[in-house]
């Protein structure tokens, strides 16, 4: 469900408890949820063509990479990936763009893994810290699952000991991107929680949202997109501080 609007037209906070057992965990996911994907990507954007002023060209093959290794990923959403997440992930960029397999991982470490980090505080969602902070000090416990790795970007941001459970799709028991959900089911298991206990945090209506779904857990999208989803039920928020409130032990 959405947020519903009050006569005034200022949103009313949904509680998220109601006819449900109280909510014990949130799982977050990590990119464009917990920081803001469109700013980093306009300033790692600037990054690339100050570091290819000399070489335009390998910038331009270096920009064909990235994007092809993004749409190979939305592409793996909607299939059974066969083995490792990343290697598939790679082979298919790498047959997009007739680049050399081991090309496209070094242009990925470099300009998707590393370089964003010193980037990534000042993308931060507001009130970051604050609203985990707020959810740990009601006993909500925290935990992640992220497309890619999200380790290093939690110490970026300042908060990777905010979180008892960090779990990405390339984690060997999950093996597939949202919006299939087994992430979530593992997050469960490794949380010893039900389905019923926890909600799931995310900026993707049309995959967060989804995923949620298919594990019976229910769904909060800060910000983001709120593409269709088909009659999928789940509560919007405008910020995490938002989204920690309806929470909020009575």
């Amino acid at each position: 469900m959405s947020t519903r609007r009050s006569a005034d037209g200022q949103p009313d906070v949904p509680d998220l408890r109601v006819a449900r057992p109280a909510v014990k965990a949130v799982i977050f996911d990590v990119d464009g949820t917990l920081y803001r994907q469109r700013p980093l990507r306009r300033a790692m954007a600037v990054r690339l063509v100050a570091g290819h002023l000399l070489h335009p060209i390998r910038g331009l093959r270096t920009a064909h990479i990235l994007a092809a290794y993004r749409q190979a990923q939305e592409d793996m959403r909607a299939e059974a990936a066969v083995g490792d997440l990343t290697e598939v992930q790679l082979l298919a960029a790498s047959a997009r763009t007739g680049v050399e397999i081991a090309e496209v991982a070094r242009c990925v470490a470099r300009w998707m893994d590393v370089a964003p980090l010193v980037l990534l505080p000042r993308c931060a969602e507001p009130d970051l810290a604050e609203s985990l902070d707020l959810l740990r000090s009601w006993g909500v416990r925290l935990a992640v699952l992220s497309d890619y790795p999200a380790d290093a970007k939690l110490a970026a941001l300042g908060i990777a000991d905010h979180f008892d459970h960090v779990l990405c799709a390339q984690d060997a028991d999950i093996g597939r991107f949202k919006p299939h959900p087994r992430g979530l089911e593992v997050a469960l298991r490794r949380l010893e929680l039900d389905a019923a206990e926890v909600v799931f945090v995310g900026d993707r209506s049309e995959v967060d949202a989804v995923c949620a779904a298919a594990a019976n857990i229910r769904c909060v999208i800060v910000g983001g997109s709120r593409a269709r989803t088909d009659g999928t039920e789940y509560h919007t928020a405008r910020t995490l501080r938002e989204m920690a409130m309806m929470l909020k032990p009575t």
